[in-house]
């Protein structure tokens, strides 16, 4: 955990003005999913809070989803295949063959296979070899399969 910032303001619940609302900003380094964190930090008050009390509080614990946990590699990855293809100092015949094909970003161009590829009009193998250098020295390839990697279309 890197830092946690909080504030608490009150809110409207229906017709009653009398809740208050926690509002947490957690930042960590990757190691754990800030959800993650808040979540154990909770079960370590609730266990400080049972010494307290004579009340038994239970908890109930799901299976931890295995998407939950983001390491600095995944987060490194996104913010790579989030890069627009004008970032890319492409040819400007490779730049406009990727955009006439309506492929905006590196997270888009990875999904497709090399064959594919090769029947847009007017891309070539010169332009193949030139996109498959940029994707190799960004650790990419084609045909990449991002929900194997915990990485969803709808991040980018």
């Amino acid at each position: 955990i890197k830092n946690v910032k909080y504030s608490i303001e009150n809110t409207r619940v229906e017709q009653r003005t009398d809740y208050e609302k926690l509002v947490m900003e957690v930042t960590t380094d990757g190691t754990i999913h800030p959800e993650e964190a808040v979540k154990q930090a909770s079960r370590i008050l609730i266990q400080h809070l049972m010494i307290i009390t004579d009340e038994n509080i239970t908890f109930d614990t799901k299976e931890e989803k295995k998407e939950d946990i983001v390491d600095e590699q995944t987060l490194q990855l996104r913010k790579v295949l989030k890069t627009p293809l004008e970032d890319l100092d492409l040819s400007v015949r490779a730049f406009n063959c990727l955009k006439a094909a309506k492929i905006n970003s590196l997270s888009e161009l990875v999904q497709y296979e090399q064959e594919d590829l090769m029947k847009f009009r007017n891309f070539g193998q010169k332009s193949l070899s030139e996109i498959e250098q940029v994707l190799h020295e960004r650790g990419l390839h084609f045909g990449m399969d991002l929900s194997k990697l915990g990485v969803d279309k709808d991040d980018f």
